[in-house]
């Protein structure tokens, strides 16, 4: 989408999404069993144990409700957190069942993508409206199975600097809410960046991207090894948080949110890619 005019609401300059994947063993136990989660497969449980916990309290600080996109096997495997991440007001939306690769599931994805659906709904009281895509991989099918089964946006595309509506095989709408690698802290740490390359590079794309009016889609993970759950770089969370606040016209939703309200605001559709 490019637009001449602003597509937010009135007084508004742009809208900002901060999004948690909460990515855990289901990650690690794609590599080894459930008894083997230890030393460097143990990454994902540290998100559980203290890095959830930290940007928990980063997000309270700092007055943000976000969308934490989650599968749902981790969810079973942590409910104390799930239950901590929805007192504290943040959304539930979901990330397959078990951090699967959808591109490769074939006729088995409509039964897991039902089945996640249906455990954290169970787990969090209510159905989630939103999906993002393990690794970033869907199949032809994706869309359409999300679609039917009734969810509002996904938010696995990296092709748009704004939000916009889908329409699937199904004939039903879905809504693309797009991010961006750079704005992806595993993008960042995976290689080992230093948190002050981080902010730099985090600040330099938030500056144009709000000189531009685009849509601010931030992804972070609670992870030990490339996410944002460690003392020092959730610092760096906080500081970026305050330095979005800082400008004018800012504004910041729920995933959920920003769908419905960009659906209602501009309903022009077009053809789902896949």
């Amino acid at each position: 989408m490019t637009t001449s005019s602003n597509p937010w609401p009135q007084g508004k300059t742009c809208g900002v999404l901060v999004t948690v994947n909460f990515d855990a063993e289901s990650v690690d136990l794609h590599e080894v069993a459930r008894e083997n989660l230890y030393g460097r497969f143990s990454y994902g449980r540290y998100g559980m144990r203290a890095g959830i916990w930290r940007l928990l309290d980063v997000l309270r600080g700092q007055g943000v409700r976000t969308t934490f996109f989650v599968p749902a096997l981790d969810a079973e495997s942590n409910p104390r957190q799930i239950e901590a991440v929805l007192r504290d007001g943040h959304e539930i939306a979901a990330r397959g069942y078990a951090f699967e690769d959808h591109s490769q599931l074939g006729d088995k994805e409509r039964s897991i993508l039902e089945r996640a659906h249906i455990a954290l709904g169970k787990i969090s009281g209510k159905a989630p409206l939103g999906w993002r895509a393990p690794h970033g991989l869907l199949s032809p099918a994706t869309l359409n199975h999300l679609s039917e089964l009734g969810y509002l946006y996904d938010s696995s595309f990296q092709d748009d600097d704004y939000p916009y509506v889908m329409r699937c095989a199904s004939g039903r709408e879905i809504v693309e809410l797009p991010s961006f690698q750079m704005l992806d802290d595993s993008t960042l740490y995976a290689p080992r960046h230093s948190t002050s390359r981080v902010l730099k590079t985090w600040r330099e794309e938030f500056d144009a991207m709000h000189e531009a009016g685009s849509l601010i889609n931030l992804t972070l993970h609670a992870r030990g090894e490339y996410g944002s759950g460690r003392a020092v770089r959730a610092a760096v969370v906080d500081e970026f948080l305050a330095y979005i606040k800082q400008r004018n016209g800012v504004f910041f939703m729920t995933c959920a949110e920003m769908a419905a309200w960009w659906k209602q605001r501009h309903p022009e559709s077009e053809p789902a890619p896949v």
